[in-house]
């Protein structure tokens, strides 16, 4: 039985660098060519809806934007699954974020990939409304493209290409 694996491209394609997400499955679709397997989503709305989205598959690689000051604009941070950080925004009153969706997901027993990668992409600007990212955010689209699809494919990461691993449970913005 061969794996199924997703990648899910999460943000909001108005809110300038928060659209990351979404421009980099796009990219990664490109360069998968119908690769057996991989699917690409995307997501604007978050919480449970990712959930009804990645459910049915035995690996998810979830790309979206993230806020740490941590690091420069335009870094590709790797988010261990258990280093989640919970977000600020909701999408509607009703809704649960990543984190909590997914603990709810485990408590009652949904089906949800048994392997969860994050990859999210330092932003500067998440609060403009603009359909095109900041310079630094959109020069790390390709980079970050070419990361899900060797993670995809279970590949050597491109060589060049660092990335920062995020150890905190501190809050953030996105993810």
């Amino acid at each position: 039985m061969t794996q199924r694996t997703v990648i899910l491209g999460l943000g909001n394609s108005i809110l300038r660098d928060d659209a990351v997400g979404l421009l980099v499955a796009q990219r990664a679709e490109v360069l998968l060519d119908g690769a057996a397997g991989i699917d690409v989503a995307l997501n604007e709305r978050g919480g449970m809806d990712v959930l009804d989205v990645i459910g049915g598959y035995d690996r998810a690689i979830l790309v979206d934007a993230i806020k740490t000051d941590q690091v420069e604009p335009g870094t590709l941070v790797l988010v261990p699954p258990d280093q989640l950080p919970p977000t600020r925004r909701l999408s509607g009153l009703h809704d649960l974020d990543l984190p909590a969706a997914i603990e709810l997901a485990d408590r009652l027993g949904m089906a949800r990939p048994r392997e969860m990668v994050i990859l999210a992409v330092e932003i500067a600007d998440d609060m403009e409304f603009a359909q095109d990212c900041t310079p630094r955010v959109e020069a790390a689209v390709d980079k970050a493209a070419q990361v899900v699809v060797a993670m995809a494919r279970r590949e050597t990461i491109p060589e060049g290409i660092d990335l920062y691993e995020l150890h905190t449970t501190q809050e953030h913005d996105d993810v």
